[in-house]
């Protein structure tokens, strides 16, 4: 069995009620989508995941767009960053990427689209190489961005603005679930197809964060759950 809470968007922000649900729930493993810090400072990401890891729980986390140069060297100084790694946790095989697609606000992390769908596909391709179906696990794919055209990338005003290149990865590869944050107002948990659930927990601040629970290989059960609750 393992149990993972995904968390995003803390921008600079501790939420008390974080480390209160670790301290009283079984987590093996917090994930945080991007965006830890609002363009800095480095030392709060120090200072947010030691907290964190405190509470008795390993910790990965993956940049987002409003990290600034040196987020992944200050991740990695007290946990691991998965920005395009894969690594094995539990049933999990986690592919990270960080950062975003272009937005409105140029921000540090942003990329061109066609980039983020070539990392992406080359993470998942890398592991579909060597798959073994005798030994089931749960594919994760954790990105800052959501997939385009999806409950987690839309914006106040309908509008979608989350990433083509994940969207197509996803299409190829099928992961079982994509996590990802970055659209505040976009908390959610829907589907891709069949085959792919997606989970945007939203801000930290308003207490949203994702539970997976695998409980054997392959299964799992996948909520948006409040932290204050």
């Amino acid at each position: 069995m393992t149990k993972i809470l995904a968390i995003s968007d803390a921008h600079g922000e501790e939420n008390e009620n974080l480390y209160t649900y670790l301290n009283n729930n079984d987590i093996d493993l917090v994930l945080i989508l991007g965006d830890i810090t609002n363009f800095g400072p480095l030392d709060f990401v120090g200072t947010f995941i030691n907290k964190i890891a405190d509470c008795g729980v390993d910790v990965i986390a993956i940049p987002g767009n409003c990290d600034p140069t040196g987020i992944c060297n200050a991740i990695n100084d007290v946990a691991f960053c998965l920005h395009n790694n894969i690594v094995a946790y539990g049933d999990a095989i986690l592919f990270g990427f960080g950062g975003s697609n272009p937005t409105p606000f140029d921000t540090p992390g942003e990329m061109d689209d066609d980039k983020i769908y070539r990392e992406v596909y080359d993470l998942l391709a890398n592991y579909d190489y060597v798959y073994n179906s005798e030994v089931p696990a749960v594919r994760i794919l954790v990105t800052h961005a959501p997939p385009f055209n999806t409950d987690a990338d839309r914006v106040e005003n309908g509008e979608h603005v989350g990433s083509s290149g994940i969207l197509k990865s996803i299409h190829e590869f099928e992961p079982e679930i994509s996590l990802c944050g970055h659209i505040h107002e976009a908390k959610s948990l829907s589907k891709i197809g069949t085959t792919t659930d997606v989970a945007n927990p939203g801000m930290l601040k308003d207490n949203g964060a994702v539970l997976i629970d695998i409980k054997d290989g392959s299964n799992y059960d996948i909520s948006i759950i409040a932290l204050d609750e």
